[in-house]
């Protein structure tokens, strides 16, 4: 049996585990710390917790938000979710040590913080703590009604990531962590989170260093189009339509966990689908009465006075992000053959006007040659793929970032990295026949991950690569500046301000500092918006 361990925070005694990493350090592992009530029967914003007198036991972790989860069948999670897992080294270093926020992903709609996926044997060779969080997903995070009587104006999810770093800042001192030197990163829909909380003043503060991985808020699936979700959703499990939004709530609220969230996959359509549309619920711009506006207008209108412009942020994602899109691709002839269905929706084109169609036969153009249907153009629709649903994205971020925040280090990579074992996203969704890197893949080398059984060998590439993304993870967490001995003599430079083209640290075989590869790619992209969508 574990040896554990009885620690404080400013609610009450907890008792975490001691614990050993892959590598042999040894530390401290503290799961299931609430952050906020238990938000049973509710799809509001979260309430702080209240306090508790006896140890609490924080040993075991929980599996995360309820959900149905996109690669596993079946309904997982609980209501009873809103916790962050905390490992550290010391509770009682010499100095305190810098915070790492990690933000899951799971297009908003499924995921969690859990330590299989996001193991922190990695980080805590190095002298950081590391929180792990979970958050509500789905209807249960994201449903928003317009009506202001029912106080569900959308956003819970997101909400909850603020309330976890209110107990951060709260309670991070009684394991060892500065509450004044918080680094929050995530990837995918996380990275979209923590580039929404730099862009909303209900997060100022919170944390001072951010990592933007793989997501922005710029992109199509983190800011959804409204399709009439909420009743969709309730008509699936029943609901007469009678009511209005009352009504709908009420229906809503009367099914079990379980079924709300098995009936969340019944109701994207396949025309939803080839309109682009990744996921149903989502951030939303919330109404005019909600008394805790997070996302208060369109994130690019958010972006040029946000308060993050003040502090230095890493930005990237992986070099074939579209891979995440493979089996659409390969399978599904409509996906690959109506390219007009595929044009940005936040250009607000009818998709049969004749400006949509201009658009359609740009891209069609410079991806495809004019045919889109090929099945050769595989290789070409994962890189279309991959600019509209995360390049373009966070292209767009770091443009924003050079208009509006010009002397703030931005610091943009791209992981280009390929093992046969270690990027599991790539062989789960593509097959161990195809190479390259995957959305998503760059988790398991700074994360140790239960979907990669093997423990990298000392001196392997794979071994190599987690050490330098590990070490330029925590040290801009330390310091700003991701810059450090494992990736000398290369030397990582922000963008530049007058920008674009911008460089990157490409990150594979060997880090090199270049121009951005999908550089001419994305400046196609650039030239569908109006000016001032893009800075």
């Amino acid at each position: 049996m574990s040896e554990t361990i009885v620690a404080r925070t400013a609610l009450g005694p907890i008792r975490g585990v001691k614990s050993e990493g892959v590598w042999g350090a040894k530390y401290l592992s503290f799961f299931r710390i609430p952050y906020a009530r238990p938000p049973l029967g509710e799809l509001r914003y979260p309430q702080p917790p209240e306090a508790w007198e006896d140890v609490r036991d924080c040993t075991a972790e929980s599996m995360g938000c309820a959900q149905k989860m996109i690669y596993l069948e079946g309904f997982h999670g609980d209501e009873d979710c809103l916790h962050v897992n905390v490992f550290t080294k010391n509770q009682n270093p010499k100095r305190l040590l810098p915070v790492m926020v990690y933000v899951h992903g799971g297009g908003f709609i499924c995921g969690a913080g859990t330590k299989i996926m996001y193991g922190p044997d990695y980080f805590i060779e190095k002298d950081v703590i590391l929180v792990t969080l979970h958050y509500r997903v789905g209807a249960f995070g994201f449903l928003s009604l317009q009506d202001p009587t029912l106080n569900v104006p959308g956003n819970a999810g997101l909400k909850d990531q603020i309330m976890a770093l209110k107990w951060v800042r709260e309670n991070i001192s009684f394991f060892g962590g500065d509450p004044t030197n918080v680094t929050l990163f995530g990837e995918s829909a996380g990275g979209a989170s923590v580039h929404y909380l730099l862009l909303s003043d209900l997060a100022k503060g919170l944390f001072h260093r951010a990592i933007v991985m793989s997501g922005t808020a710029f992109d199509p699936w983190a800011f959804p189009p409204d399709l009439d979700w909420a009743a969709r959703l309730a008509k699936a499990i029943g609901w007469d339509g009678v009511g209005g939004e009352a009504g709908m709530l009420d229906a809503l609220l009367k099914v079990d966990q379980e079924t709300l969230a098995e009936k969340q996959g019944d109701f994207m359509t396949h025309e939803n689908r080839k309109n682009g549309v990744l996921f149903h619920f989502g951030p939303v711009v919330e109404p005019q009465w909600s008394p805790n506006r997070l996302v208060t207008a369109f994130p690019r209108e958010m972006a040029r006075n946000a308060w993050g412009n003040s502090i230095p942020i890493m930005i990237g994602g992986c070099s074939e992000e579209g891979f995440l899109l493979y089996k659409e691709i390969t399978t599904d002839k409509h996906f690959l053959g109506d390219l007009s269905n595929l044009v940005p929706w936040e250009l607000c084109l009818n998709p049969q006007s004749g400006q949509s169609q201009n658009v359609a036969k740009t891209l069609r153009d410079f991806y495809f040659n004019g045919d889109a249907t090929v099945q050769e153009n595989i290789e070409n629709h994962v890189k279309f793929l991959g600019d509209k649903y995360f390049w373009h994205g966070l292209w767009r971020a770091v443009r924003f970032r050079c208009n509006n925040a010009p002397e703030i280090p931005t610091y943009l990579y791209r992981f280009n990295f390929d093992s046969p074992e270690f990027n599991f996203l790539r062989v789960l969704l593509c097959g161990e026949g195809v190479r390259g890197t995957c959305h998503g893949d760059d988790i398991s080398y700074i994360f140790k991950s239960g979907m990669v059984e093997k423990v990298p060998e000392n001196g392997s590439p794979e071994h190599k690569v987690i050490e330098q993304m590990v070490a330029m993870w925590t040290t801009f967490a330390t310091n700003g500046n991701p810059n450090c001995a494992e990736i000398a003599p290369t030397k990582w430079l922000p963008v530049s301000p007058n920008g674009p083209p911008f460089r990157c640290l490409n990150i594979a075989d060997e880090v090199t500092f270049c121009l951005l590869p999908e550089t001419e790619r994305l400046a196609v992209w650039d030239s569908l918006y109006s000016r001032d969508q893009l800075i």
